[in-house]
């Protein structure tokens, strides 16, 4: 659906920014159940061991992604300490963690310290900062005076000449809530996060390419990602709600299914969970991308415990 069109059902009526969290938000609580250990990006399995007292983790991510193009590496070496020693469900996998992130693509590198804590099952928080620095590449970064700027692909092909190089830095914050109920489990993820970026002389808005948008520098952005997933050993099925709300009414919503293969249920060990994973979608509302427009993000995910 087109911003401002008609919908292609009626179930696809354009909803405020309210609604549009509410409603995966609710998918996500409706499920009452013990949570599974989830740590970060990495999708929910069913672990049941408790953790070790203390970690010391490397979790990779390799990402390829599809309207729009990118691809990206992710790297995250976090240290780690238990916070509670109890075989119970709710307090089994607890910890608070810290370490760096590097986060790296064609176009631009993030770099910073992360702090996470999960001080209950149901509960995780993560908090981090970002050094940016945009390459200048492929037509990035692109900068504007005014938000609402005609922004598409076509655009930005034919202002590609405009992008330029710039540093940056990117604070955020991202609460969680994830639970599991049997074979079914449920996480939505929130992020509030603000950038201050080195633009030209005038322009307070750019285009990112991870959030797909155009945002404002000194103002809060934020978006949801929300999971519904069937994990049966190995795989794991599910459908992925995300949104990204960039402070106008430029925001857009898509869904689409999930699928996942471990090549081994293995954790806390040299290599944990071996994962090609595959997310699809369509984009309900989009301000340049026009309705039910593809998705996709094909990747692959590990993590290695050193201590």
């Amino acid at each position: 659906m087109e911003e401002g069109g008609t919908p292609l059902f009626p179930f696809c009526r354009p909803v405020g920014p309210v609604r549009a969290v509410l409603i995966p938000l609710f998918c996500a609580v409706g499920i009452l159940a013990a949570p599974p250990p989830v740590h970060g990006d990495e999708l929910p399995g069913d672990t049941t061991a408790a953790p070790p007292r203390l970690r010391l983790c490397l979790s990779s991510l390799t990402v390829g992604r599809y309207n729009p193009l990118g691809l990206s590496v992710q790297h995250r070496l976090m240290y780690s300490l238990r916070l509670f020693d109890s075989s119970s469900p709710l307090f089994r996998d607890t910890f608070i963690a810290l370490g760096p992130s590097l986060k790296i693509n064609p176009t631009n590198l993030k770099a910073g310290p992360l702090l996470e804590f999960q001080p209950l099952a149901l509960v995780h928080l993560r908090l981090g900062y970002e050094f940016v620095r945009f390459f200048g590449t492929s037509g990035h970064l692109q900068s504007f005076p005014f938000r609402e700027v005609p922004y598409s692909d076509s655009y930005h092909d034919h202002h590609r000449n405009l992008g330029y190089a710039a540093s940056g830095h990117r604070y955020f914050i991202e609460p969680a809530l994830q639970m599991k109920a049997g074979p079914v489990a449920a996480r939505t993820i929130f992020t509030l996060e603000w950038w201050s970026v080195d633009l030209r002389r005038g322009d307070r808005f750019f285009y990112d390419p991870t959030l797909d948008s155009i945002l404002p520098t000194g103002e809060l952005v934020w978006a949801n990602d929300t999971d519904l997933l069937y994990i049966d050993g190995r795989l794991i099925l599910g459908v992925r709600w995300s949104s990204v709300f960039p402070g106008s009414r430029r925001y857009h919503m898509r869904v689409g299914p999930v699928v996942a293969w471990s090549f081994n249920t293995d954790d806390y060990s040299l290599l944990n969970r071996p994962t090609v994973l595959l997310v699809l979608g369509w984009y309900l509302r989009h301000p340049s991308r026009g309705g039910w427009a593809p998705y996709g993000v094909i990747g692959f995910t590990f993590s290695t415990d050193f201590l």
